[in-house]
């Protein structure tokens, strides 16, 4: 997936819109991966250790980031924006996966109908 996927009107689609968009859990990590690279170095270092993104691998990496980032208190605003930006982003992107995992363990409608009628 590109960073620089487009909208039908030819504007960039926001990180929300590309979450919205995102079918699997490997569309939406591929997502936050992509987010997660447009952070800067000064950025990167700028937040305390425990805070800093690490390996994104699955659904759980992205819900437990999430939880870190939401729950950390900042006391210096610069951080605190960093934080709380990063913390909007993977607390969607948790959501999303959430939206996907339920819709997935559904069993298939047209399997409960065939065995109704049965």
């Amino acid at each position: 997936m590109s960073v620089h996927q487009l909208h039908p009107q030819g504007q960039p689609l926001t990180w929300q819109e590309r979450l919205d968009d995102a079918a699997t859990e490997h569309d939406v990590l591929s997502v936050v991966r992509d987010y997660l690279a447009t952070i800067s170095h000064e950025e990167y270092a700028s937040l305390p250790p425990a805070l800093r993104p690490g390996k994104i691998v699955d659904a759980n990496d992205v819900t437990t980031y999430a939880f870190d980032l939401v729950r950390q208190e900042c006391h210096d605003e610069g951080l605190q924006h960093i934080v709380q930006r990063l913390g909007h982003v993977m607390s969607r992107a948790s959501i999303r996966l959430s939206e996907i995992m339920v819709v997935e363990r559904q069993p298939d409608r047209d399997s409960q109908q065939t065995r109704a009628s049965d």
